[in-house]
């Protein structure tokens, strides 16, 4: 059917197929962007969306917050702000070349994340997937401060085996932030080397792990591990240092 001057011409959202406009920014049903090429021209279908970094020149997020006061009855800003400022919480977080997951390394990375990811869920839209997707991003964004023993579990039975007690406090010591592990996981990857059981330990135990590996051709983790019982004392009091107390400072300097 060909549209007259006294109907308003129509086309197709290309990325949830509602029928819609020409002549419009947004897709009222999901708010993509549309092409502006495609939106002047009668006729072009489907109209195809495009990003919001295309979509919006220098600081996306400036932008979109300006539109959001200037028109704060339109949802559709609000819901394109909270995409931005969720894409833009964890866009500094290393990305695994492996399988693409993105792996937070740093305190100051989790802090402006719950930052950003606050201030998109405080946004008046009503999205279910956007809104799934924010509380997936939260989640995983406190994830990052859980705590995991990465050490050779043979090591606590070992321990165990003269006091219950001692194997477990060498449990307890070596737990450490999961965005510490990804740092050295992201470390490693990055040299190509992979990590012993007690370079996974991180701090002076890395150090002592990588000595003996230096000396016995890829062996290093074993000894390492024996000289680390033989002397488990000391390095439950350094390990406790630097995964709690040291970390402390860090949240409190922060």
């Amino acid at each position: 059917m060909t549209a007259t001057s006294a109907e308003p011409l129509s086309g197709y959202c290309g990325y949830c197929g509602s029928s819609v406009q020409l002549g419009g920014k947004f897709c009222p049903k999901c708010g993509s962007a549309f092409n502006s090429a495609a939106v002047q021209s009668p006729g072009v279908l489907p109209l195809a969306p495009v990003s919001i970094h295309k979509m919006i020149a220098g600081n996306d997020i400036a932008t979109l917050e300006r539109m959001v006061a200037e028109h704060p009855e339109d949802e559709t800003y609000q819901k394109l702000l909270a995409i931005q400022l969720h894409d833009d919480a964890i866009a500094d977080w290393w990305k695994d070349p492996k399988n693409g997951d993105l792996l937070c390394t740093s305190w100051q990375q989790i802090q402006y994340a719950r930052q950003q990811l606050a201030r998109a869920a405080a946004l008046k839209f009503n999205d279910v997937k956007v809104r799934a997707d924010l509380a997936e991003t939260c989640r995983l964004v406190e994830s990052m401060e859980e705590r995991q023993y990465t050490g050779n579990k043979f090591q606590i039975v070992i321990l165990g085996l003269f006091y219950i007690f001692p194997g477990w406090l060498w449990w307890y010591v070596n737990r450490r932030p999961a965005f510490l592990i990804n740092r050295d996981y992201v470390k490693y990857s990055q040299t190509g080397k992979h990590p012993s059981v007690g370079a996974k330990m991180g701090g002076t135990m890395e150090k002592v792990s990588d000595f003996f590996d230096s000396i016995t051709g890829g062996w290093g983790g074993w000894f390492a591990l024996g000289f680390m019982v033989f002397f488990s004392p000391v390095f439950m009091l350094l390990a406790y240092k630097q995964n709690y107390l040291d970390m402390k400072k860090e949240y409190e300097m922060s």
